[in-house]
């Protein structure tokens, strides 16, 4: 599988190939500001399918889905005012949010609830991938089911065939802390999981 390590002095030949694979409904391994994902173009059912295969989950389960502003989010997502302006506070950065959905992504990514969940990562070069795409990239860890997840590319042969993922972008060690996952459908926003 093809290794793209980001560099500055090629970044935006470097996105453009990455948006290219991301499009043509491939699965990349893709540094976040949290921890190495598995990601693909939330509106393609059939990459979306590949991750669930690759984590080896038995039942549908929700995935993050990564956007690059609050427009993005808003196509996406019903968002009240009380909602926008913890939006507005938390993002961008390693904040997952529920939100009602306004279902215009295949079920699978929401796992049929009536919920989407959306983070908006605070890496430049990240939030200019996803305006590239000009769509929602799904992001889970990259592990198997129960295992630690991926912190470095060296990781990739413990848990993935190398025939399995489309491109691996090298972002160097990352720290393994997942993002925070507040519910906003709740009347007192409620914290799921506490992460960086």
């Amino acid at each position: 599988m093809p290794i793209v390590k980001l560099t500055s002095h090629n970044l935006d030949r470097q996105l453009t190939e990455i948006a290219g694979v991301i499009l043509g409904g491939g699965v990349v391994l893709l540094p976040t500001d949290t921890i190495y994902g598995l990601s693909a173009l939330a509106t393609n059912e059939g990459a979306v399918q590949r991750i669930l295969s690759l984590k080896r989950y038995s039942n549908n389960r929700p995935f993050i889905c990564l956007i690059n502003s609050l427009e993005m989010a808003e196509n996406y997502a019903i968002i009240s005012a009380k909602c926008r302006k913890y939006l507005l506070a938390s993002w961008p950065g390693p904040v997952s949010v529920i939100l009602p959905s306004r279902h215009r992504l295949p079920s699978t990514v929401s796992a049929n609830l009536p919920t989407i969940a959306l983070r908006w990562p605070s890496l430049p070069w990240l939030e200019q991938l996803i305006g590239l795409v000009g769509q929602p990239i799904i992001s889970t860890s990259a592990n198997l089911t129960g295992e630690e997840p991926i912190t470095n590319i060296t990781m990739v042969s413990h848990y993935f065939a190398p025939d399995k993922l489309d491109l691996i972008v090298d972002g160097g060690r990352l720290n393994s802390h997942p993002s925070s996952l507040i519910d906003l459908t709740t009347k007192d926003f409620r914290a799921i999981r506490s992460g960086s």
